[in-house]
């Protein structure tokens, strides 16, 4: 089975210089957790989530508006190609731990999104992967490391209540 079959398309993108709040707008309409960055050739320079933009902003004073894509994106992202194995996709997830691959065409553009969710859903349906494949990976993407807790009150600016 190939990327190509399961993959979620098409590709949601912005570039490094986009607010994240318009990515976050983004992923909203699209009901996506992720976004593609792109260069102004439309080549795949990095990749933004959910996740990436609440962590950024949770760090900052400023708002969505005031703060870009390339302050939150993950630029070594990995990425697949439309007629790559979904075995080996699943593989190179498993091994980066990432739940997300933008899915590529030959001159990485991005064309689509790849997630652990299509795996699930399209790739066991139909037999493109085995369950035995599918729980090796995940047991490996959420191996969980405690962070460490700071305690709440006055000196860190939380707030009760």
């Amino acid at each position: 089975m190939r990327v190509r079959d399961i993959m979620t398309a098409p590709a949601v993108t912005c570039y490094p210089h986009t607010s994240l709040a318009m990515a976050a707008r983004l992923m909203r309409d699209a009901d996506y957790g992720t976004v593609a960055v792109v260069d102004h050739r439309g080549a795949l320079v990095g990749i933004v989530t959910d996740r990436d933009v609440c962590v950024t902003l949770a760090g900052t004073n400023r708002n969505a508006i005031n703060a870009t894509v390339h302050e939150a994106m993950t630029g070594r992202v990995f990425s697949v190609q439309l007629d790559d194995d979904v075995r080996q996709a699943l593989m190179t997830m498993r091994d980066r731990r990432v739940r997300r691959l933008p899915v590529c065409d030959a001159s990485r553009r991005p064309v689509g999104m790849l997630s652990i969710e299509d795996i699930v859903v399209r790739g066991l349906e139909s037999g493109g992967v085995d369950t035995a494949d599918l729980v090796g990976a995940l047991r490996a993407m959420y191996v969980r490391v405690p962070a460490r807790a700071e305690a709440a009150g006055p000196d860190n600016g939380f707030t009760p209540g």
